[in-house]
């Protein structure tokens, strides 16, 4: 592919990449509130695999029964898996709206604050405030975490542990983002669950250490979990670790991992992701003096980015262009 020629195609599924462990997942309609636990844990399943219009759709389902039904905590449940899927479609105000919601309704839903699934919730709430570049209202919901930094090695509390990393990490904490995706890789490896599919801790730790000036241990890490995706995995979950190799590598492969990145991404329905990794690619574009090229792929990244409602990811394609992406 020249991206310099193409603007992007966005597809429902990527091509030539297995899904971890995918197997057929029982989507039956439910008929009651007691059928929605396990029917939300196959929306989160298809979800995982990136059937996102079908999880979205299902979602929507989830919330219509619990509604009727007036139950409390399905709906928190329910609202927390559409914010979760509307993010990955990248549609980040939806998501908003769906987490905010979700937040309202959890002290009337009888579920404990520091149960698996409030921290569910606040895991997708911080990260959501993470792609709109919100990280002030993060810190402060982070704030009000029960237990302080001491969390349960269960898996919800692992996400959290993730997203945490990840918020610390663009809070200029680095030590703190990077002792928390660490742990993450140790309690997968301890688990024999340790894959970019589950939780992508390595592409994450990876960025952080490209920031301490630990170029080649950065390398190494992002590397690994391409080596494991191209193997077994998503292709968005190569997209994205594709990206952040871009900004790890030098000159002309950095460069390739950026180009290869945006390509991958072009056949899955993430667009934020999609968009991230046009910016990624139109700043080193940029960097390179390959302005014209540079120009169209920013247009098409500030695009992207203004459809997700991304603020500070508009932000970022103007200033790599010093606030133009125009042809002109």
């Amino acid at each position: 592919m020249r991206v310099r020629d193409e603007r992007p195609r966005l597809a429902e599924r990527g091509r030539g990449i297995t899904v971890r462990n995918a197997r057929p997942v029982p989507i039956a309609t439910p008929a009651r509130a007691d059928d929605l636990p396990q029917y939300l844990h196959a929306l989160r399943r298809l979800a995982d695999a990136d059937d996102l219009s079908t999880a979205y759709a299902g979602c929507t389902i989830a919330l219509d029964v619990a509604g009727r039904e007036h139950d409390a905590a399905s709906l928190v449940m329910a609202f927390s898996q559409r914010c979760s899927v509307a993010r990955r479609l990248g549609d980040l105000p939806a998501a908003h709206a769906d987490a905010t919601v979700a937040a309202g309704l959890l002290g009337e839903s009888g579920l404990l604050p520091d149960s698996p699934p409030a921290a569910l919730l606040l895991s997708r709430r911080l990260a959501v405030l993470l792609d709109l570049g919100d990280t002030a209202t993060a810190d402060e919901l982070l704030a009000g975490v029960p237990g302080g930094d001491e969390l349960p090695d269960a898996p919800e509390f692992l996400l959290l542990r993730y997203v945490r990393g990840c918020l610390h990490a663009a809070s200029a904490r680095l030590g703190e983002g990077l002792a928390d995706l660490y742990r993450c890789g140790e309690r997968l490896a301890a688990r024999r669950s340790d894959h970019p599919g589950v939780l992508p801790w390595r592409s994450a730790a990876a960025s952080v250490l490209k920031r301490l000036a630990a170029d080649e241990a950065a390398d190494r890490l992002v590397s690994e979990e391409i080596a494991l995706t191209r193997r077994v995995g998503l292709a968005s979950a190569l997209g994205r670790a594709l990206r952040i190799q871009g900004q790890i590598r030098p000159g002309e492969a950095g460069m390739a991992a950026a180009e290869e990145s945006v390509r991958v991404l072009q056949g899955t329905p993430r667009r934020f992701e999609l968009a991230t990794a046009l910016v990624d690619l139109g700043g080193l574009l940029n960097a390179a003096r390959r302005r014209a090229q540079a120009r169209r792929v920013l247009r098409d990244g500030l695009e992207l980015a203004e459809s997700c409602g991304s603020p500070a990811l508009v932000a970022r394609a103007k200033r790599y262009h010093g606030g133009r992406v125009s042809d002109s």
